[in-house]
């Protein structure tokens, strides 16, 4: 399955299916020449394909900073102070 944030799987698995079908539907469309329909369901899976990409720009951001607060902890350095800081 994609790289996406365990909350955001379902709604991944069902971009997924619903690209496939809009693949399919635009396929269809173009064999009986409904050009525009066509073109429609084309726009459709775009639309999923971008929702997917920014889920899985989300899990990418995600593991950036878990990387960066393991850095952090070897280093020596209390995540929860430095969060307390930038709060004040």
């Amino acid at each position: 399955m994609m790289n996406v944030l365990e909350r955001d799987r379902e709604l991944a698995e069902k971009l997924v299916n619903f690209g496939a079908l809009c693949l399919l539907q635009a396929r269809l469309e173009w064999l009986h020449d409904q050009l525009d329909g066509a073109e429609k369901w084309a726009e459709e899976f775009l639309r999923c394909k971008r929702d997917l990409d920014e889920l899985v720009r989300k899990k990418e951001e995600h593991d950036k900073l878990v990387q960066l607060v393991e850095v952090m902890k070897e280093r020596g350095i209390d995540i929860a102070i430095v969060m307390r800081k930038g709060n004040e």
